[in-house]
């Protein structure tokens, strides 16, 4: 019985030890919205600061945790006043709440490279259950001899449930569009 615990206990070490923490580049990563406009257009737009990491064994191709944080201030849809209306208390406010947050409590693999992430988003300040689509690819040996990974996320919030409630939904749509591009690294 000794020898199968501790069979067991070396077995969960080994998978434990095999993830490591992939960091999110922004520089190559986006997170892009669409939202319709006065029910005719999509207006478009983009959190500018983000960061986030990945706990992921690239060889059992097994996903761990996920966490990630937006910086609200930094909302951009190409149009000033907008933005900051966006921005004041109607919206985000930012001042408040400068961060909306996510933080995985549990994954279900799906595929060959893609999971089910249920978690915490934290929007205004309150935490909503959520299940967020991501898949993987990769990993790759970038020239400088780092492992990278793209991640993609694509989805869709009623902004009312996650408590955006301003301006009715024949002028400002309640489905907002979201997809999630990302490129994390792990430095050796």
């Amino acid at each position: 019985m000794k020898r199968i615990l501790f069979g067991l206990f070396g077995l969960s070490m080994a998978v434990a030890a095999s993830a490591k923490t992939f960091t999110v580049d922004a520089g190559h990563s986006a997170i892009g919205f669409s939202v319709k406009h006065m029910m005719v257009s999509n207006t478009k737009g983009h959190f500018n600061t983000f960061s986030g990491t990945l706990d992921y064994d690239a060889e059992s191709k097994t996903l761990k945790s996920v966490e990630g944080t937006v910086e609200t201030a930094s909302i951009d849809t190409n149009n000033e006043k907008r933005d900051g209306h966006l921005k004041g208390a109607d919206f985000f406010h930012v001042v408040q709440f400068p961060q909306m947050t996510f933080k995985s409590t549990s994954i279900k693999k799906t595929g060959e490279s893609s999971f089910k992430v249920h978690g915490q988003l934290r929007v205004l300040g309150v935490e909503h259950d959520t299940v967020l689509p991501l898949t993987i690819t990769g990993p790759i040996d970038d020239p400088w001899g780092n492992k990278r990974i793209g991640v993609e996320i694509i989805t869709v919030f009623n902004r009312r449930e996650l408590g955006i409630t301003h301006s009715p939904a024949a002028q400002i749509g309640d489905t907002v569009k979201v997809s999630i591009v990302l490129e994390a690294i792990y430095q050796k």
